[in-house]
């Protein structure tokens, strides 16, 4: 696939050494919708919240399920001199209890994955390049960064902190698509597409399965988060999509809490 790309759009390597703070962040929230992409069935509410404080972005999407179970993932992120993630944290429970968690600490280089489904707990020590790998929602404001860097066709190399459900590090290629439209709640939206491609070994594919995930961003104007499509947070989970323009509420009157 990924040679496939190149001959279609005539990509060009572009290894980075880091990633610069091109997009200025700051505060924004959305209501968002979490949607099954097989069925295009709403499955719960969401909210999204970033903001900006002592230099840090600071990232939190929280989900909401009709059968009581949330999803709440967060992320921490250096803007200056490069981005540079510091941690990231995706947590499931169930009425309460814990289901599952997975947790980066970029600055220890360590990454625990808890199972409590699965009576499991496991602990790595990682190899992390600081400013050249990054976990889950942070990859929206690298790739926002991105977007100055790279013309269509065009892609970057990158590391990502995985859970298979062991945590292990990953080669990525972020591929910036063609420009296309999107439809959302009735509207449709010119939009840059963005595919997060795991780079795996052919003979480690044999054990791996990741599939790609995909980022759209506003078109017009400043860089801002419209889509993601992809696996919940394990590859083997189902492919979500997280629309910022909510088509329809599945918790009617309940608003998700921001914590800080």
């Amino acid at each position: 696939m990924r040679a496939q790309l190149t001959g279609v759009t005539g990509a060009v390597l572009a290894v980075l050494l880091a990633v610069a703070p091109h997009a200025r962040e700051g505060d924004a929230q959305a209501f968002t919708s979490l949607i099954d992409a097989k069925s295009g069935a709403t499955i719960a509410d969401g909210h999204y919240a970033q903001w900006v404080e002592g230099g840090l972005l600071h990232i939190e999407s929280r989900n909401d399920f009709p059968d009581g179970r949330a999803t709440v993932e967060r992320a921490v992120l250096r803007l200056e001199p490069e981005l540079q993630q510091q941690s990231w944290e995706w947590t499931e429970r169930k009425n309460g209890a814990l289901v599952r968690q997975y947790e980066v600490d970029f600055r220890s280089k360590r990454a625990v994955t808890t199972r409590v489904d699965q009576h499991k707990r496991w602990k790595e020590d990682l190899d992390i390049e600081p400013g050249k790998t990054f976990a889950g929602i942070a990859l929206v404001a690298v790739i926002k960064s991105l977007r100055v860097e790279l013309a269509p066709g065009q892609k970057a190399d990158l590391k990502a902190v995985a859970f298979t459900p062991r945590p292990r590090l990953a080669p990525i290629n972020v591929i910036r698509e063609r420009p296309e439209s999107v439809h959302m709640a009735g509207r449709t939206i010119a939009a840059d597409r963005y595919t997060i491609h795991p780079d795996i070994p052919a003979i480690a594919k044999l054990f791996v399965s990741a599939p790609d995930q995909h980022v759209w961003l506003y078109a017009e104007g400043p860089a801002a988060f419209l889509r993601y499509e992809g696996p919940l947070v394990e590859p083997n989970d189902p492919i979500v999509r997280v629309d910022t323009i909510p088509s329809r509420v599945a918790n009617a009157g309940r608003a998700p809490s921001r914590r800080r």
